[in-house]
């Protein structure tokens, strides 16, 4: 398939969907031993599916290890295997539980204000710089806050927390995972481990009024979680709650950058900001696929599927689906066919979506408030490695 999985690929996957689409909408690839699926409706069922399961991901994920390499990288392994994402029923339903009263509609609205306090403190530091880089500077530094405020971590930790998680990524989010990439993972899951687990004594002896204090007190939970449980929660939901929206508001600005008609709309007419995110969240999703082991043997769209075979549903693919979306391939603020996988489907639905849009929604509206126009400065924008998600590195841009 031409340049997959090469530097040309991660830089701008959307050449490579479009012929996934036209000319193998589902095919198995040699490269990643996995089946590629990229129609809409197929990603949509595939994610729904109860034939389908994620609880033997990393297992697949990490069937080409020796028993000596699985030996050396098993803090990484048991860590990732403990997050709800790869989790099933019945063990998927009771984490899930667990942190559900954190993500309702009421809890999210309450975020707001401090979510506006936050985004107005991160500009007013940035103030009249002559460029910035909005990455380090600001969509990084967003989400962080607010999953440090949520969870009860230290923000002076937020540094810390965002190496363990991109080393994790290295190895959960990655194509090929090199034995460098790998042994970084281990370190960086031993380590947050040795950190979290003493957080977690502090916050029994004097608890506060956030997430985590709650979960290390579970004196009413007839099956509480354990230690390495609740680490490997914090580190997926810290890694969830700044890769999807540090990547979202990147994405967003390249887009509005490269549609200056689009954003010429969005400041006419600020009540479409809710549409533009999510128009981003279409048109370039930081998240790029999420997978899953077929529980038998079956047939998925047109093809036989064997027990154990690893899925690769691709969001960014299924997003860009003509037989969804009208005119797929333009990004378009005032669009109204919606139904963007970008979240996941099924019981697998991201929880924090409704977190992650509202950040984004209030960096917009405040970062076209105080740009006149989003210019976008050399060097130009990179992207990670990464299979399953999409966000610069850095991004530059000139302040006025």
């Amino acid at each position: 398939m031409g340049n997959f999985l090469t530097q040309e690929y991660f830089n701008n996957p959307y050449p490579t969907y479009k012929k996934f689409l036209n000319e193998s909408p589902i095919f198995w690839s040699d490269e990643l031993s996995a089946w590629i699926i990229s129609p809409h409706e197929l990603v949509e069922a595939g994610l729904h599916s109860s034939t389908l399961n994620a609880g033997e991901r990393m297992s697949a994920a990490s069937s080409h290890f020796s028993d000596e390499e699985r030996k050396q990288y098993s803090a990484i392994l048991h860590n990732l295997n403990n997050w709800i994402v790869f989790q099933d029923p019945p063990s998927h339903t009771r984490l899930r539980r667990l942190i559900s009263k954190s993500f309702t509609p009421r809890s999210i609205s309450a975020f707001e204000p401090k979510i506006e306090k936050i985004v107005n403190d991160l500009l007013d530091e940035i103030g009249d710089k002559e460029k910035f880089d909005l990455v380090s500077e600001f969509s990084f530094r967003l989400p962080a806050a607010v999953m440090c405020d949520l969870l009860g971590i230290p923000l002076d930790r937020q540094w810390d927390l965002k190496r363990w998680a991109d080393g994790i990524a290295g190895f959960s989010a990655a194509a090929r995972v090199t034995s460098e990439k790998a042994k970084f993972a281990n370190e960086m899951a031993l380590e947050s481990k040795e950190y979290l687990i003493t957080l977690f004594e502090q916050l029994r002896n004097d608890p506060g009024d956030n997430l985590l204090s709650r979960l290390v007190d579970q004196s009413d939970e007839p099956n509480p979680l354990s230690d390495d449980e609740l680490v490997a929660l914090v580190v997926q939901l810290f890694f969830a709650g700044f890769e999807t929206t540090e990547g979202l508001i990147g994405n967003m600005m390249i887009a509005l950058a490269k549609h200056p008609d689009q954003l010429d709309k969005l400041r006419a007419n600020p009540e479409l900001i809710t549409n533009a995110v999510e128009e981003t969240l279409r048109f370039d999703s930081s998240i790029l696929k999420q997978s899953r082991v077929a529980s038998e043997d079956q047939d998925f769209g047109g093809q036989k599927i064997k027990k154990g075979d690893y899925m690769h549903f691709m969001i960014g693919a299924a997003n860009y689906d003509s037989a969804k979306f009208i005119d797929a391939d333009i990004f378009d603020v005032e669009r109204n066919d919606v139904g963007h996988v970008s979240f996941g489907h099924g019981i697998h639905f991201c929880i924090g979506a409704p977190l992650a849009r509202l950040e984004a929604r209030i960096a917009l509206r405040a970062l076209l408030e105080r740009l006149s126009r989003i210019e976008i400065l050399e060097p130009a924008p990179v992207y990670p490695e990464l299979f399953a998600v999409r966000k610069p590195l850095h991004l530059w841009i000139r302040n006025i």
